[in-house]
């Protein structure tokens, strides 16, 4: 995609200025969770209504041989005896939620029986859900422990149906949960980049500082990390570098080192740590750049997310022709990080 200019014919002399001060990057982020998410654990307990600072998943009418009713109902006998849950963020015992699981169901709205999950007898439903899509639910029944979960809801008298239920300690038949929140972190170390002074003669490397290099170094890196299953990929989106109508032409999709006096702007990431990787053609020795002010390009995806952090040390690369006018050439380039959750 590069862009053939009309370029004025003029005469250098001397030092011509072609100063890139300020290439701006804005770092958005795609998914709507917390920056940083703590990683909790599910934690259930046997409380009372009134200490219940979570939420609530079943109430009971004591602590062994009981009946239940679901956590809409408020029978004053059953406020004793509530499933009180916290832990993780979004947490819900709402049944209309996207993200839930069935932890058991009622014979009746309240004084009712219980079976699990898989069972068809009975129609009224007790949910764990959360309002992060991203969140794994896993509800299970064994027997002795929950070994392999989060916490034990409670605990049923009889299996898989027609059963009383009573506190975790109560009975061998477990009532099992966890919760596997998954997240995503993104972060820039600069906001602003600079080449300095751009010649024909050569090719210049942007610095933080925005004075530019004679010699390739960093000019700001992008550090992801997320535990999601499926990894993540990172979007660039933005025009290269301009004045006025003039533009020092995007390399494109070919990875390459430009000749000093060819007119191009690039980049070129590397990645260490996690499970990232560049891809091309931004993983090569030279530079590229596809993407434009509505095209978003792939620079860099994880396909499974092992809850490390890949730092991508981002290196961008400029030189000039002759024709190109004098001026203050500048841009704005927008990363975005999406976890595939």
């Amino acid at each position: 995609m590069l862009r053939i200019l009309k370029k004025k014919i003029i005469k250098i002399k001397n030092n011509y200025k072609f100063n890139l001060l300020a290439i701006i990057f804005i770092c958005c982020f795609i998914f709507l969770i917390p920056f940083y998410q703590v990683f909790a654990a599910l934690s259930c307990s046997i409380t009372t209504s009134a200490s219940c600072t979570g939420t609530v998943l079943l109430r009971m009418s004591g602590s062994s041989n009981a009946h239940a009713e679901l956590p809409s109902q408020s029978t004053s006998a059953y406020n004793s005896n509530v499933v009180c849950c916290t832990g993780v963020t979004g947490l819900s015992n709402s049944c209309s939620e996207s993200n839930k699981a069935v932890i058991a169901k009622l014979s009746a709205v309240t004084n009712a029986h219980v079976e699990q999950n898989t069972q068809t007898s009975y129609s009224q439903n007790a949910c764990l859900a959360s309002t992060y899509a991203g969140d794994q639910i896993t509800v299970g029944y064994q027997s002795t422990n929950c070994t392999g979960y989060d916490t034990t809801l409670f605990s049923m008298s009889n299996t898989p149906t027609n059963s009383q239920v009573g506190g975790p300690s109560s009975y061998t038949n477990k009532v099992c949960a966890k919760i596997f929140s998954q997240s995503i972190t993104f972060n820039i170390s600069n906001t602003s980049v600079g080449f300095g002074t751009l010649s024909p003669t050569g090719l210049r490397y942007a610095t933080s500082d925005g004075s530019g290099s004679s010699s390739e170094v960093e000019a700001y890196n992008l550090s992801v990390r997320t535990n999601a299953s499926s990894g993540y990929i990172v979007m660039l989106e933005g025009n290269a570098p301009s004045y006025n109508s003039n533009i020092i032409d995007p390399i494109g999709g070919t990875n390459m080192t430009p000749s000093p006096g060819s007119n191009a702007f690039g980049i070129r990431a590397v990645a260490t740590g996690g499970v990232g990787a560049v891809i091309s053609p931004y993983n090569g020795s030279g530079f590229a750049y596809d993407a434009s002010g509505n095209v978003f390009d792939t620079l860099a995806q994880a396909i499974s997310g092992d809850g490390n952090t890949t730092t991508y040390s981002i290196r961008s690369v400029a030189t000039i022709d002759s024709l190109l006018d004098p001026g203050t050439y500048s841009t704005n380039l927008t990363y975005i990080v999406t976890a595939n959750f």
